[in-house]
């Protein structure tokens, strides 16, 4: 607990945490957090792109393959057209596709190049794929120059390819119905049939095998990218709870230790010893050097501003104080008070007795009126209130406070003399001047003229 003397100075031991301590650990765990968020975001961009990769791979093969089988398809479709119509555009489009175009060969080439050291029996069955789809070419190679004598084809219209195949002698001395029946067998047959579904089946082997690898290697991407940003989560969380702390931490050490100094100040009161270790010695010594100044100030401004006889505020304080106030936009209450018969006191009961005539009154106008109230002596037996924050509507508690005075004064102790104060009230709603000295000087006038002991408000003369 913090200890204070009444003049404000900490006697306790100055304890408390350092900021510089506090900013190191912030620091430090803020640069651990971030080096964690960057390797976290490393690895979570790692398996994204391992995933990319992956279903880049899975679309490739199953691309590919389908190419493979496309192109064995259409060799097929175009073999089939030309031993069906005899017509030449088809047989050209059939060698455009196998020597130009190429799809099998290509789709072979990308699987090779993705099988190559990784599947050896996907890579193998993707080249027998490809083996059969050449047994079927040179099937419907040999369809297509069979279809060809059929019909007494001119060979100068066929391809190359149909002119240099070789038929046996059987197949030569055929006649033209039996080479167009053979030729059909050759494409529609059982074998033709037969290597066409190997074909498919092994493709669609590749495929499935490929795909089930790609989809287990996707899962194990996805569960390292899904730990990845889990971890990242909690990064996230660690850095959001390291800046909430540094706010609360900030807010405990600096901001609420500033924001008490500035009310403390604003008040003209010592410094709480609170916050941050800095903070606490900064208001310590801030303290011990206010309360050297205040004992000073209060020394020299009681000799200055207090009245010698009455401890009240005096006439030199009652000139500043009208310096303040001066159109300074204040609602102010401003009361002028005399000390009725006085001089008939002093001249009966001598000075002493005077004296303590207006002490009393003194500590009768210190007692009634507000804390907050600037309550002076001007000269001899005036006296004068300044009020802040008074209106019109307030009347009522300034009379209630005189006429509380008057009966205390009416009603002395012992061989004390009756008195009473007459008083002249004003108002103001904008500070002190000159001219509301003036209306409460009248009103105190006023007063004095109908009969004393009592009051009279400028408002209400007619």
């Amino acid at each position: 607990m913090d200890k204070h003397t009444p003049d404000g100075e900490y006697t306790g031991k100055l304890r408390g945490v350092r900021i510089e301590s506090v900013s190191l650990w912030m620091v430090s765990a803020l640069l651990i957090v971030s080096s964690l968020i960057g390797y976290g975001i490393v690895n979570v961009m790692k398996n994204h792109r391992e995933l990319s990769r992956i279903t880049q791979e899975y679309i490739l093969v199953q691309e590919e393959a389908k190419d493979l089988l496309l192109g064995s398809d259409y060799l097929t479709d175009q073999a089939r057209l030309y031993v069906v119509t005899k017509d030449c555009r088809y047989a050209d489009a059939y060698f455009t596709e196998a020597e130009e175009t190429r799809r099998r060969d290509q789709a072979l080439k990308a699987l090779e190049e993705h099988f190559q050291g990784r599947d050896d029996g996907d890579l193998e069955a993707s080249r027998d794929a490809m083996r059969l789809s050449n047994e079927l070419m040179d099937l419907e190679i040999h369809a297509m120059k069979l279809s060809a004598l059929s019909v007494d084809e001119d060979e100068q219209n066929l391809s190359p390819r149909i002119r240099e195949y070789s038929l046996t002698e059987e197949e030569l001395s055929d006649i033209k119905e039996d080479n167009a029946r053979a030729a059909m067998e050759l494409v529609f047959g059982d074998e033709y049939q037969d290597i066409k579904r190997q074909i498919e089946e092994k493709m669609s082997s590749v495929t499935k095998h490929a795909v089930e690898n790609c989809e287990k290697e996707r899962r194990e991407s996805e569960s390292a990218m899904k730990i990845a940003l889990t971890k990242q989560s909690i990064y996230t969380i660690l850095i959001v709870i390291l800046v909430v702390f540094s706010y609360v931490m900030i807010a405990m050490l600096i901001l609420r230790p500033i924001r008490i100094y500035v009310n403390c100040i604003r008040r003209n009161d010592f410094l709480d010893i609170t916050g941050a270790y800095e903070f606490r010695y900064l208001a310590a010594t801030y303290n011990k050097v206010y309360a050297m100044t205040l004992e000073q100030h209060s020394t020299l401004q009681k000799k200055a501003d207090r009245d010698a006889v009455t401890g009240l505020l005096n006439r030199q304080f009652f000139e500043q104080l009208k310096e303040r106030f001066s159109n300074s936009g204040e609602r102010l209450a401003f009361l002028l008070l005399d000390v009725d018969v006085f001089k008939e006191i002093n001249d009966r009961y001598g000075h002493d007795k005077g004296d303590k005539a207006l002490i009393k009154v003194a500590d009768l106008l210190d007692e009634k009126f507000r804390c907050a109230d600037y309550v002076l002596r001007i000269g001899g037996d005036e006296f004068a209130i300044v009020m802040e924050k008074m209106t019109v509507d307030n009347k009522q508690i300034i009379r209630d406070k005189i006429d509380s005075i008057n009966e205390i004064l009416q009603h002395p102790q012992g061989d004390f003399p009756k008195y009473s104060l007459s008083a002249g009230i004003a108002f103001s709603t904008d500070g002190f001047h000159d001219e509301l000295f003036n209306q409460a000087d009248q009103a105190l006038y006023h007063t004095k003229k109908t009969g004393r002991c009592g009051y009279t408000f400028y408002d209400e003369l007619s």
